[in-house]
């Protein structure tokens, strides 16, 4: 599985006064993997390794269902 969002609005940390920005997971078996960062860059990437697939599934779930509700739309 593997899901690309991204988030366009206004930010308080950015002087323009907007922010645009990527999220990506990548579910393989136990491992999810997120990419995020600036629209236009590489980004950065954290890995996180799970006992079990159902548990790896559970976290990239969750992150996706946490991203959904800041506001990040799936493209």
């Amino acid at each position: 599985m593997k899901k690309y969002f991204e988030y366009i609005g206004v930010s308080e940390e950015n002087e323009s006064g907007t922010s645009a920005k990527f999220w990506e997971v990548t579910l393989a078996a136990k491992t999810v993997s997120v990419r995020y960062g600036k629209i236009g860059t590489d980004g950065q990437v954290s890995v996180k390794e799970f006992a079990t697939e159902e548990e790896a599934q559970k976290y990239a779930d969750k992150k996706v269902a946490d991203k959904l509700k800041d506001g990040y739309l799936e493209k």
